[in-house]
């Protein structure tokens, strides 16, 4: 089969699946020859073996993430190592990070923790970006500790970025200026996409039954630490009850910011 046959197959097999299944089926098959996209361009002609890429075809189809079928996610200006039972770091989070640069840039901030390090995107985004920034960052998990490391050492960024296995801040017992997190805040009974729910670690989505819980919590320990700033992720929904929350806890101020389809996605505290 020729390299334009087999996308012209692959491409009618995601129809169904992916929102651009011409371009995923390119970029599997890139994936199994080892070449960019250009290549198949430039070669669509070339008669391939497509065993591989039939069975890489056959789990997007079943609506697996293409990140966990090539083990690698693009995130920000990097490519990170991912795995299954590790959230997929996603573009809104980007946001996230250029805020708390920001704020590490305008204040000065030397010190930072991060709770729920996934893939390590956020930490060691933000460790090339302050080369004498540091960075404790934590996950209740074994497995995102693990893929982080390797994300860790693939930038070297270990001088900078130190992981620690606890529950939120608990094991964290050094001063630090300013807290980020993309913490699980759906709630339990959400409808979610078949590639998330099916793929994706359930730990890392769901906050508890109404969605809020740990990030209420997340505020909570942060305040009762002395920590200046904290800057989250949230769910679309939640700015409401959080502005209730942190009005009876009590902040020097709260900002929130929108993602790129303008849904509320984020907070930004300033406590006392």
């Amino acid at each position: 089969m020729t390299i334009k046959e087999a996308l012209t197959w692959g491409s009618s097999e995601l129809v169904e699946v992916c929102e651009r299944p011409q371009y995923e089926a390119e970029l599997l098959l890139a994936y199994v020859l080892k070449k960019d996209r250009t290549y198949l361009i430039v070669h669509d002609n070339d008669h391939v073996d497509i065993k591989e890429y039939e069975k890489l075809i056959a789990r997007r189809k079943k609506s697996e993430p293409y990140e966990y079928i090539v083990g690698e996610a693009s995130f920000y200006d990097i490519h990170l190592k991912v795995e299954e039972g590790v959230l997929i770091p996603r573009p809104e989070t980007e946001i996230l990070i250029d805020l708390v640069a920001e704020i590490i840039e305008k204040e000065q901030i030397m010190r930072i923790a991060e709770i729920g390090v996934g893939t390590g995107a956020i930490s060691v985004v933000l460790a090339r970006k302050f080369p004498k920034l540091k960075s404790i960052a934590t996950d209740i998990c074994d497995k995102p500790l693990k893929v982080a490391q390797l994300n860790i050492n693939k930038y070297e960024v270990g001088s900078q970025v130190y992981l620690r296995k606890s529950n939120l801040l608990d094991e964290v017992d050094e001063s630090v200026e300013l807290v980020v997190s993309n913490p699980p805040y759906i709630a339990e009974d959400a409808l979610l996409d078949s590639k998330v729910i099916d793929y994706e670690p359930k730990e890392a989505l769901f906050g508890g039954r109404v969605g809020d819980e740990l990030l209420k919590q997340i505020i909570v320990d942060v305040k009762a630490r002395g920590i200046k700033w904290l800057c989250c992720e949230m769910g679309y929904d939640q700015k409401a009850p959080i502005s209730q929350f942190v009005n009876e806890v009590g902040v020097q101020s709260i900002e929130f910011y929108k993602d790129l389809a303008g849904l509320d996605r984020g907070f930004i505290i300033e406590f006392l």
